[in-house]
């Protein structure tokens, strides 16, 4: 279980991980980290599936399977300290990262809390769930929605 957790780690710690990420990251043999990967899906019944292109694409973890939200588990594998582990093969827990995450975890479940009591919709996945193209959309609509039309120059 120790590949498979470093892997899970890595899943939650990186940005966009791919195999070639996640090997360097952790000092793990590719075959192993699709062992571990499948692992993960098969027996622990965790979501991780490839979005995007072939090559250019990532792996995103949907569904947290048998760990419910997967709040515990993701601030534990967020608190693992990749670096150690790649040298020394050993998992160390670094108790400031887990209290900075726990912290931003917290700050948006209030931000979202505040804004229900406001009323106004809150989404109900975090932004950095969602695909690019959905961001892009999102984003091309707040620009349009908020900046004013600019008046042409008079001649």
């Amino acid at each position: 279980m120790n590949y498979e957790m470093a892997v899970l780690a890595a899943l939650v710690q990186l940005d966009k991980p791919t195999r070639p990420k996640i090997t360097e990251e952790t000092g793990i043999s590719a075959q192993r980290v699709n062992t571990a990967i499948n692992y993960l899906k098969d027996l622990l019944n965790i979501g991780i599936y490839w979005h995007g292109a072939k090559k250019t694409g990532y792996y995103q973890i949907e569904s947290w399977g048998a760990f419910e939200s997967g709040k515990s588990i993701r601030r534990k594998a967020y608190a693992l300290d990749l670096s150690i582990y790649k040298t020394e093969r050993t998992f160390e827990y670094n108790a400031l990262r887990f209290k900075k995450h726990y912290a931003n975890e917290v700050k948006l479940q209030n931000y979202r809390h505040s804004l229900k009591l406001e009323g106004f919709d809150t989404p109900t996945s975090h932004p950095s769930t969602r695909s690019p193209e959905e961001r892009a959309e999102r984003r091309a609509a707040l620009k349009k929605k908020y900046t004013k039309p600019q008046l042409s120059a008079a001649r």
